[in-house]
């Protein structure tokens, strides 16, 4: 026991439940629902000819009698603790939760054939795992104190079922890919000559609008041509798997400042440049162009042509990870004494800063998952860099 002296205190935490969800936007799934209005043909005299006297009725949504609510089981288990006379302090989590009979709407599982839109039902299932780590360092050395708050998140998920096609090929089956995974056609270089370029694989439409310099897609199912079946999984998700934050600081004898550093990876994003898009005349920099004598280049934009729709394959397609200096601040409060003499209660002088410097791969700073519309527009803004001068005064 004396071995573990060390250990000021620690707890053991563990949790259980169980949730349901229906929040579709849909009301009423489990009802056949039936419309009125319009009538057959039946006559033969004129160009109209006469109208039956009869009004149709006709089903206009097909109910699903044993529709439920989702169901989501949670578990956690947890451990705080405090070591070294409050010098280290922590915790940690690891969580899981598994979601089934999820409800599904615009369901591609059912053919055509069938003649309407194929109920929502309980089909979905899903399992997420992660943890999150947490630290904080303390110590005092007279009077200076120095400390450090350090936390790191990882989360995953997985799709389990969600009623996809029997004969969809398995590489674009959901199943066992995360949610929102990214897809993509990929490249095995370019075309640099025109031997390469006749003898490429053919795109199903706009064959003949390729040109030297673009990517070479790979046929990735070998049926001799480039379509939506060569689309695979790409990278990761839009939203990072892990994040981290660090912030560090110091005070001594009134003057205070710290850093806040954030960070995450394991992410894809898409920022799409579409120089002289749809004839306009807004072209972005994009590093040098492909040209013979620099086959390593970006393909040059088009104006008229119209090419196979992806052609760019992963061109757009970035790492997100990114390190950014998130906040930090120098500041000075006066001493009690000092602050008397002026007639205040207390005045503190600070300086800080907010998005001061980022590190990533990404082709500008562009920090949010969301902004405009579509998977393209993800990330639209720029992150503002803000600073901040000023004084805290209390009479």
């Amino acid at each position: 026991m004396n071995s573990l002296k060390f250990i000021n205190s620690m707890k053991l935490r563990m949790s259980y439940g169980q949730t349901g969800f229906d929040n579709l936007g849909v009301r009423w799934p489990y009802l056949e629902q039936w419309t009125y209005g319009g009538t057959s043909r039946l006559g033969v005299t004129g160009e109209g000819a006469e109208q039956s006297p009869y009004t149709w009725y006709s089903q206009a949504t097909v109910g699903n009698p044993t529709v439920q609510w989702e169901q989501s089981e949670k578990f956690n288990l947890g451990l705080d603790f405090e070591i070294f006379k409050g010098f280290i302090k922590g915790k940690a989590d690891f969580f899981q939760d598994n979601r089934s009979k999820i409800l599904l709407t615009g369901r591609s599982d059912v053919p055509s054939y069938f003649g309407a839109s194929p109920p929502v039902a309980n089909l979905g299932a899903v399992k997420a795992s992660g943890y999150e780590l947490e630290l904080h360092f303390n110590k005092n050395v007279g009077k200076f104190r120095l400390w450090a708050d350090l936390n790191m998140t990882h989360t995953q998920n997985k799709i389990l079922e969600r009623a996809t096609p029997e004969l969809l090929p398995d590489y674009q089956k959901p199943e066992g890919m995360q949610i929102d995974q990214s897809y993509s056609y990929v490249s095995k270089g370019m075309y640099n000559s025109w031997d390469q370029l006749y003898g490429s694989t053919m795109h199903n439409v706009n064959d003949n609008q390729k040109l030297l310099g673009n990517y070479y897609l790979v046929d990735y199912n070998g049926d001799g041509v480039i379509d939506s079946q060569d689309r695979i999984p790409y990278g990761h998700t839009s939203w990072p798997q892990n994040t981290y934050n660090a912030t560090l600081g110091f005070d001594w004898k009134g003057f205070s400042a710290f850093v806040q550093l954030y960070a995450v990876n394991n992410a894809t994003r898409q920022v799409v440049f579409t120089s002289l898009s749809s004839q306009s005349h807004t072209v972005y920099q994009e590093g040098d162009y492909w040209s013979p004598a620099n086959t390593s280049g970006t393909p040059v934009p088009r104006w008229l042509t119209t090419p196979f729709g992806d052609y760019r394959g992963t061109q757009y397609m970035y790492d997100g990870s990114y390190v950014r200096l998130k906040n930090a601040e120098i500041a000075y409060t006066l001493t009690p004494e000092l602050s008397r003499k002026l007639g205040l209660s207390s005045l503190r002088i600070y300086l800080n800063g907010n998005n001061l410097v980022a590190w990533s791969k990404m082709p500008d700073d562009r920090e949010s998952n969301f902004a405009g519309t579509g998977w393209a527009s993800q990330g639209a803004y720029p992150t503002v860099k803000r600073y901040n001068l000023g004084l805290n005064i209390t009479f």
